[in-house]
Order: structure tokens, then C-alpha cells, then sequence
């Protein structure tokens, strides 16, 4: 028999409880026990380690990582989402196949450095510029999932549907890489690619879709994402077309449910929480990349009842600590009071619901169990280094969630693999020469 791995931080934090004096048991893979430190005498403890289940970022553009910084600069007189968008495409139509894997390896390199152990891809690159089809009709799909196994993490798929360039209007050209002809050429996608990947179904908007394909899709029993309400004039539009707002178009077509993660939700119209809190869903917010485009921000509190998950989106940064520190402090700047998403009377309770948010929540976003650090659960976890002033006298789940950030990850563990140690992946410079030559 294979003797296991074994961990003995100064504590593990499961995703339901803090525990000390523990060890914890790595078999095959997976989280063999947590036991007693006792029982393994001749392992030293790891001084100021906290363990958790492994980051989750719910919501990624990889190829977005490409373009960086190029576009923290005013161009014209227009500088908002929409011209950053045409920013945007700009990078996507220049990336070949081969671009597209090594900047997506660079970005789940970035991730895995920052802790996140799985990857929620929102995947809408799927042909040629000229909207001409690969041979491989997956190509670029491909190519991200090579880029994730290159790096090791964890990645959910969420293939895109996009049909429009809005109510009535014909596909722009910067567009084609995007658009499919039919519902059936996105549902078979989704069965060619589920057959050796974990995957979902992005129904990238109501702006992209209309009702005929979003009843369509419907059909798909899997998890569902769409980008909803990011911008006042998504609202507007749809009011327009529909006569309601986005997230109810989406429930009427059958795409909400226990199943549905609405990304950004920054403009949400009178009822829209309730309703996704109602049928079970949840909302995958992006604070570093809202902030970034002057989307605006999802308003929380404590009666924010709809479960809540986090992703880095374009990548304007990495740092899932930092994605659910924002989404708390935000919600204080726009309540004009403090600790909005804590639990009335519980001492630790809003550090451990931020955390949910970055780990057990962005899971069952993607499909998963949400059971984190468990026996027989999958040995995906973050090792953080608290041995450092900033975290001298402070509890360690609020050390973590309001002081913590990339730099504090010491180890990261994918299926029991060590990815990360001293900070570093193993493969960081492989990874980062191959895409110097697709950034900027």
C-alpha cells in the first residue's frame, strides 16, 4: 500500500469549520482522513500554514489575459464598456490557435499561483476570424482544455451560445468568431466535448440571443451561465424587445433554475434577486473587472439571499481573495455601513461566508458537490503562509480573506498534485515564454 501524503498545517478551515491539532491524509488523490496530529508524531507542523479547499474563479475569459494594461489608457473621448469591448475584439481576432492556448496556459498558470484549483471558462471563441469553421469544429475548445491539463487545474467548459450582434441586428464582422448557425450546432457541441471534459452551457446574453434559441437551449439538463443585466443599455434593449428585463426573458425561456449562475448582475431590475434566489441560483460576481469597465456593482447586504461566487472575468486581475474582500467592501461603500454579507451574531461568519464565496459556492456554480475539505472529496486545496506581520495577531480565516492575495499562497493541490510550492508552479517559465509572443 501507499503510504499517504501528509499535512500538518497549524489549521484547516473544511469550508464549514476551523480546526487545529489536525492532519490531513492525501490517498489516490483524494482526502484520505483528518486526523488527529497525533497520530502522525514525526511530521513537523508547517509554523502559520492555513489550509483551504482550493480557489474556485467561476466566471474567466482566458484569452482576455492578452491584452492587459494595453488598454489602461483613454483613446478618445469614449471610454466605457463598449469601446473597450471593440478593444476587446481587436485582441481576440488577432490570436491563431496556437495563441489562444498559450495565453489561456499563462492565465490558468496566474490562476494556479493564486490558488484557484478549478476554472469555470466562459468559451466563445470558435472559428476562424472570417467566422470560417476549423476542420475541428472544437479546435479552440480544445486548446483551452490542453492549456488547462498543461497546467494542471481543474476546468469546466461553459460553451457559449452566440447568435446576434443584438434585437434585429446582423452579425458584425469583429464578431464571427463567435456565432453559430443553430441552437443543435451549440447542444452538440456541448455532447461532442462532454464526452472527455467537464462542461456547461453559456448562453452568453439576451442581447446575443434571442427567444427562439433561448427556449431552444433550454433542452441542455446541465449547468447554465449567461452574462445578465451587466449594463443599463442591456436592460434597456431588452425592455424593448421582450417588455422585461433579462434574468425573467431567461426563467420564461426555462434556463433558471438550481442550476443557473447569472454573471455580473450589476444592474439588477426590481425583483431579479428574489427570483434567482427562489429557483436556487446563483450570482458569479467579478469586482475586479466591474470596477475596471465602470459596469457598476451588484448591490448586497445580509438579506442578499441568492448564492454568491467569484470570478476574474478579463483578468484585469488574479486574486480571488481579493475578488470576495471587494465584493464585501463595495457593499459597505454603497450601504454606508460595515460587514453587509455577515451573519447577524456570528464572530467569524462573514469571513467564512467570503470564503464559501471563492470556494464551496463557485463549485456548485460549476456542477460540483460544494463539499470541500472532506473524506473521500477531491485533495484540491491552497496552502497560505500566515507565519507574516500583516498577520500577527489576527484570526486566520479574517487574516485570509482581509489581508491575503496571491503573494500569501504558498503550496497549491490538484487531485492530490502538488502544483505549487514556494509559491512557484512548476512549469511557471515553460508556460510564460511560450505566450510572450501573443501579449500586448
Amino acid at each position: 500500500m501507499v503510504a499517504p501524503i501528509v499535512l500538518k498545517p497549524r489549521w484547516i478551515w473544511t469550508g464549514t469549520e476551523l480546526l487545529t491539532g489536525r492532519c490531513l491524509e492525501l490517498r489516490d488523490g483524494v482526502v484520505g482522513a483528518i486526523v488527529a496530529a497525533e497520530a502522525h508524531p514525526g511530521v513537523p507542523e508547517a509554523p502559520g500554514r492555513l489550509v483551504l479547499p482550493g480557489f474556485v474563479d467561476a466566471h474567466s475569459h482566458a484569452f482576455q489575459r492578452a491584452f492587459r494594461g494595453h488598454v489602461q489608457w483613454r483613446p478618445a473621448d469614449r471610454d466605457d464598456f463598449w469601446s473597450w469591448r471593440d478593444r476587446m475584439y481587436a485582441t481576440a481576432n488577432g490570436l491563431a490557435p496556437e495563441g489562444v492556448q498559450a495565453v489561456s496556459a499563462l492565465t490558468f498558470l496566474e490562476m494556479a499561483e493564486a490558488g484557484v484549483t478549478t476554472v469555470g471558462e466562459f468559451h466563445y471563441l470558435h472559428h476562424a476570424p472570417d467566422g470560417t469553421r476549423y476542420d475541428d469544429p472544437d479546435e479552440l475548445a480544445l486548446r483551452v482544455l490542453a492549456a488547462a491539463a498543461q497546467v494542471g487545474i481543474r476546468i469546466v467548459l461553459l460553451r457559449v451560445a452566440y447568435a446576434r450582434a443584438g434585437a434585429g441586428l446582423a452579425p458584425r464582422d469583429d464578431q464571427r468568431r463567435f456565432y453559430d448557425r443553430r441552437p443543435d450546432d451549440v447542444l452538440d457541441a456541448l455532447t461532442r466535448l462532454g464526452k472527455d471534459a467537464r462542461v456547461g452551457l453559456a448562453a452568453h446574453s439576451v442581447r446575443a440571443l434571442d427567444g427562439d434559441w433561448l427556449r431552444e437551449l433550454s433542452a441542455w439538463r446541465g449547468v447554465v451561465h449567461a452574462h445578465v443585466s451587466e449594463q443599463p443599455a442591456e436592460n434597456e434593449a431588452c425592455l424593448r424587445e421582450h417588455g422585461e428585463g433579462p434574468l425573467r426573458v431567461l426563467a420564461r425561456a426555462g434556463l433558471v433554475s438550481d442550476r443557473f449562475t447569472a454573471v455580473h448582475l450589476t444592474h439588477p431590475l426590481a425583483g431579479d434577486v428574489d427570483l434567482l434566489a427562489e429557483a436556487g441560483g446563483a450570482i458569479a460576481v467579478c469586482p475586479s473587472t466591474e470596477l475596471d469597465l465602470g459596469d457598476g456593482f451588484l448591490p448586497v447586504d445580509a438579506r442578499t439571499r441568492a448564492r454568491l461566487c467569484v470570478g476574474s472575468d478579463s483578468h484585469a486581475a488574479i486574486d480571488p481573495l481579493g475578488e470576495v474582500r471587494t465584493l464585501e467592501l463595495h457593499g459597505r461603500a454603497l450601504a454606508g455601513r460595515r460587514n453587509v454579507l455577515a451573519p447577524p451574531g456570528e464572530r467569524h461568519g462573514l469571513a467564512a461566508r467570503l470564503l464559501r464565496a471563492c470556494t464551496l459556492e463557485g463549485d456548485l456554480a460549476l456542477g460540483g458537490m460544494g463539499k470541500g475539505i472532506a473524506a473521500g472529496e477531491p485533495a484540491d486545496l491552497v496552502v497560505l503562509d500566515l507565519d507574516r506581520p500583516a498577520a500577527d495577531g489576527v484570526p486566520p480565516l479574517e487574516a485570509a480573506v482581509f489581508d491575503g492575495g496571491p503573494g500569501w499562497v504558498d503550496e497549491v493541490w490538484v487531485g492530490g498534485r502538488c502544483l505549487v510550492a514556494g509559491g512557484r508552479h512548476l512549469a511557471r517559465e515553460q508556460v510564460r515564454r511560450a505566450a510572450a509572443p501573443f501579449l500586448g
